[in-house]
């Protein structure tokens, strides 16, 4: 099973990064992302340090905490196309405490999905948010 678990397309956003878009309608209240821990990656930071800095970039852009609750310094990457999606303050997704993504309202066909990254990584800096707009941000965590 796909973690991502609604139809989705990767497509330039806005702001001229990449975005997530969905396929399809998707009512508020809809699941769309379930944790998978076969296709989210947990990465200690024992295992950051041995790898290749073009990869330690890649998890420094789309890798968060793994546990708010725990800070061991694990990162989690999704290797699905969940990690393209972007930051907004009036998000149109949230997360619940079972690390499922809901829609929190009706998201059209080709609208992008978005979340606020500071729900599951306080520690992100969003000082770019500002300079795009004040109510999303492009480019992916």
């Amino acid at each position: 099973m796909s973690v991502l678990i609604v139809e989705t397309i990767l497509k330039p956003d806005q702001f001229g990064g990449i975005g997530l878009f969905s396929a399809t309608f998707l009512p508020k209240g809809a699941l769309i992302w379930i944790h998978n821990p076969i296709v989210d990656i947990a990465v200690t930071p024992e295992q950051y340090e041995t790898l290749p800095r073009t990869f330690q970039a890649l998890l420094d852009k789309h890798a968060y905490p793994r546990d708010l609750d725990v800070d061991d310094g694990v990162l989690e990457y999704n290797a699905d196309n969940a990690r393209f999606m972007n930051h907004s303050s009036k998000p149109n997704t949230c997360q619940d405490d079972y690390c499922r993504i809901f829609t929190v309202l009706d998201v059209q066909p080709d609208e992008e999905l978005t979340c606020d990254y500071l729900s599951f990584d306080p520690r992100c800096d969003l000082s770019w948010v500002k300079v795009l707009s004040p109510n999303v941000g492009g480019g992916a965590h």
